[in-house]
């Protein structure tokens, strides 16, 4: 039967083409067959490969992410399928619920993890995140189509079409840290604290460079594909990231660096202490540390931090940073849905803006972390980072006319370029200096640290940050009038990132300490790999 089109949106058929593109007619060898014989020819070593592999997997996520995200932006303040007017209302309370949502997924990730290892943990979540991209982008694009399906209404006060794009919006802002952090986590188990060094700030630099290219071309591609079509184009982008970050593990596996040598090793262990131990203890032990329960996994999650302090710091670091992110990010959001009103112009608005960010991100990443990184002590660029974006947020204190006349625009457009500029500085530093010290903090520490600890950081802290914080917001919105208080609690937050980030610093050892505890792990592994092998033979 023919499906009938909308000019509104694609049709059926064309969002189904699309997602069948996810699964190409060739063999899904064929991005990593090419990807090969090209550094082949460029005499690029294993280990080097095998994370340019995951780099560009990375880089492909982070270009799917950005449509994913203006596509949604777009929907949720839309006012014919979204919540329009109410959006300012509901987007903090949607926001509050991101964090229940990442707690699910990061369950879900840990039971992988215990089970199948990081290589299936990470092809199983991927392709989780295909399929509900997928689903979302088909259920607007009927919806679009069918009027009536949305309009549907529930709990008579929503519509189907809020109901779908609620639940889309949600799993947008829940999914981009589960994937990202298994991918930074795999580089960081394969490279030395030197090699991060030279390595990270470029691998930073690649996604960001996706992302300004993906983000620069929503304005464009949005009236060929829709809002829906947008959300099909990063389920195909993460199916092609799932292919070369398996090719990068299975790189990995045949020349000796897997991480999950580690995790061999942490299971001997356990074989060990539990064959020391009676018949009732050894039962005990093996069900706490099962990880088949919600209890076990806190239980565990808990022990992992006390034993590994700079868990905790890097935890609340992430937790002042997006609680500060949040408050900008909600000002700017409430903001342009008044001086933008149109949707397809507010994704390009939403588009051009990150573009603009992943730009200057980097150059800031190709041309001045690689010299900073190597020169200066890891916990110095801990210390300088937050400088910046605490001077925005003491600017924000001056009145918005002396704003206005400098620039010469509108009153109407003011608070949005103010909000906006903050935003902007905020992010670039997260992006070009924020993340990639992160990473290296996270190198020398053990395997429970770089796949369970940096999990628990990437998905519940960065989310509780961003959902405390709404739920904040939303609160102060209902009790105050106005948004008066708002420039005096981006000055408290801010103060209280530059805090956590001078205690995390403090905590940072020096390159040489950091060189010395890798080189004692990767001996560790070493000794293991050589049983294995003598065993296999």
């Amino acid at each position: 039967m023919l499906m009938p089109t909308s000019s509104s949106g694609p049709s059926y058929t064309t969002v189904a083409t699309a997602i069948m593109a996810t699964t190409p007619p060739t063999s899904p060898l064929l991005i990593p067959t090419l990807f090969s014989k090209g550094l082949s020819i460029m005499n690029v070593a294993p280990k080097e490969k095998s994370g340019l592999a995951m780099a560009s997997a990375m880089a492909l996520h982070f270009f799917g992410y950005e449509f994913a995200r203006g596509s949604n932006m777009a929907l949720f303040t839309s006012t014919s399928l979204g919540f329009g007017a109410s959006s300012g209302s509901y987007y903090p309370l949607a926001m509050t619920l991101v964090s229940p949502a990442s707690m699910a997924l990061l369950l879900v990730y840990g039971k992988q993890l215990d089970a199948n290892g990081p290589r299936m943990a990470l092809r199983n979540t991927t392709c989780l995140c295909i399929f509900m991209l997928a689903i979302s982008g088909m259920a607007v694009s009927m919806m679009q189509y069918n009027t009536g399906w949305a309009n549907i209404m529930f709990l008579s006060s929503w519509k189907l079409s809020q109901l779908v794009i609620w639940a889309s919006f949600i799993f947008q802002n829940s999914y981009a840290h589960l994937l990202y952090a298994q991918q930074w986590s795999f580089l960081g188990s394969i490279f030395t604290p030197t090699q991060a060094g030279k390595y990270y700030s470029y691998i930073a630099g690649m996604s960001s460079i996706s992302s300004m290219i993906a983000g620069a071309s929503v304005s464009k591609l949005v009236g060929h594909v829709g809002l829906s079509g947008l959300l099909v184009m990063a389920a195909i982008s993460l199916a092609c990231t799932c292919i070369l970050e398996d090719w990068a593990y299975s790189l990995s596996e045949r020349y000796g660096f897997d991480p999950s040598i580690e995790m061999k090793k942490r299971s001997e262990q356990k074989t060990k202490v539990h064959q020391t131990q009676s018949s009732e203890s050894d039962a005990d032990a093996l069900e706490q540390n099962s990880g088949n329960s919600l209890l076990s996994q806190v239980r565990n999650g808990i022990g992992l931090f006390r034993r590994v302090p700079t868990l905790g710091a890097l935890f609340f670091e992430v937790l002042t940073f997006q609680s500060l992110s949040t408050i900008l990010n909600t000002s700017m959001v409430t903001r342009l849905k008044d001086v933008v009103t149109n949707d397809a112009k507010r994704a390009a608005w939403t588009g051009n803006f990150y573009a603009l960010v992943n730009g200057l991100s980097t150059i800031f990443q190709f041309l001045i972390m690689p010299r900073l990184s190597q020169r200066v002590e890891p916990k110095i660029l801990w210390r300088l980072m937050p400088m910046l974006p605490l001077l925005c947020a003491v600017a924000q204190f001056f009145p918005t006319s002396v704003f206005t006349s400098k620039l010469a625009i509108s009153s109407s457009s003011s608070a949005l370029y103010l909000i906006a500029i903050s935003f902007l500085t905020a992010k670039t530093v997260d992006y070009s200096m924020r993340n990639v010290l992160a990473e290296m903090a996270y190198v020398p520490l053990p395997f429970e640290a770089r796949f369970k600890g940096k999990e628990v950081i990437a998905v519940f802290a960065n989310r509780f940050g961003k959902s405390g914080m709404a739920l904040i917001l939303s609160g102060l919105h209902f009790s105050f009038s106005g948004s008066a208080w708002l420039p005096g609690l981006t000055l408290l937050v801010a103060l209280g990132w530059f805090s956590s980030a001078v205690g995390l610093s403090n905590l940072i050892p020096s390159k040489e300490e950091a060189e010395r505890l890798v080189a004692e792990r990767n001996k560790s592994d070493d000794e293991i790999s050589n049983r294995q092998s003598k065993k296999e033979s």
